[in-house]
């Protein structure tokens, strides 16, 4: 929870940039923090790529994605907006894993964090509330989010804007891979559980959801599109409300919901790095493909594309 309500107090300020944070992660303990800044046509944002190095070189690597289009909409709105959690649940994962490598848990596997600092983007229309809109094309922004030394991803982003979780907390998706949509791992669901202290929640996904935002279908939100540009395997971390929330929408950024998920995303980096855990089943996998072929079609924008690669 010091780690959250760090996070929080660090990215509520219109001045703050990734070298910002960046510092503040170097002077937290032993990390690798690279800051890459886009800016085009008025729009601009900083991406941030975070290393905790395992004990392990050969074990397992997990991606940790805090997906989000903006941490605030200045200047039509002031402060940190719902959107955030993203980027609030993947830096306070950082500090926490460092916190608990200076007290001598030094995680198997290398964890890489991956997110971006945006204190004005704008928002755009959804039904049934409006979203933050991303400062750039999505498949640009999965080019700086995913790390192809990723083995597999959790996608948190918030996901207060439906109606298909009507419940406060954390909810978790299936899993993604190539185009397919997996099972949940049972261990994912007894963690989830477990951080919880609640029959776990999960998120419905439909086919469109694992498409590109290219492609103008709908989409429950973002929390799916690092899906599109990596073979790994990607589960989302959702925070969810009772309620539709607005993703443009401040006062909203709860600290007991991004710590649940703080806690979900080190416990399955744990799991993960051990190799006690797989996000899918490798049998199963290979049954899919022998019978049904590839889905990979579904990561690209399909007939319109002139580049269905």
């Amino acid at each position: 929870m010091k780690q959250v309500i760090d996070t929080i107090e660090l990215l509520s300020s219109a001045h703050i940039t990734g070298e910002d944070v960046a510092q503040h992660l170097r002077a937290a303990g032993h990390c690798e923090v690279e800051v890459t800044h886009l800016e085009r046509d008025g729009a601009a944002t900083d991406f941030l790529s975070i290393v905790i190095p395992g004990s392990d070189d050969a074990a397992p690597q997990l991606g940790i994605v805090g997906r989000l289009g903006g941490i605030g909409a200045r200047p039509a709105v002031t402060g940190l907006v719902s959107d955030s959690d993203g980027a609030v649940v993947a830096i306070a994962t950082a500090l926490k894993l460092m916190a608990m490598a200076r007290q001598g848990d030094v995680l198997p596997g290398t964890v890489r964090i991956r997110t971006h600092i945006c204190p004005r983007a704008g928002t755009r229309p959804h039904h049934p509330v409006p979203m933050m809109k991303s400062p750039f094309p999505m498949r640009e922004m999965m080019s700086h989010e995913v790390d192809p030394r990723m083995d597999a991803i959790l996608s948190v982003d918030t996901t207060r804007g439906n109606r298909l979780v009507n419940q406060r907390g954390v909810a978790i998706t299936p899993v993604a891979k190539q185009g397919y949509l997996l099972r949940i791992p049972e261990t994912m669901l007894d963690v989830l559980g477990w951080v919880s202290g609640q029959l776990p929640l999960t998120l419905p996904l439909t086919t469109q959801d694992i498409t590109p935002y290219e492609n103008g279908l709908w989409h429950v939100n973002s929390l799916m599109q690092p899906a599109i540009v990596t073979d790994a395997p990607v589960v989302g971390v959702a925070l969810t409300a009772q309620t539709a929330v607005p993703g443009c929408a401040t006062g909203v950024t709860n600290a007991v919901d991004a710590d649940m998920a703080m806690r979900f995303c080190i416990e399955i980096a744990k799991l993960f790095g051990q190799g006690a855990m797989t996000f899918f089943d490798a049998a199963e996998w290979n049954a899919l493909q022998s019978r049904y072929g590839s889905m990979a079609r579904l990561q690209t924008i399909g007939n319109d594309s002139k580049d269905t690669q």
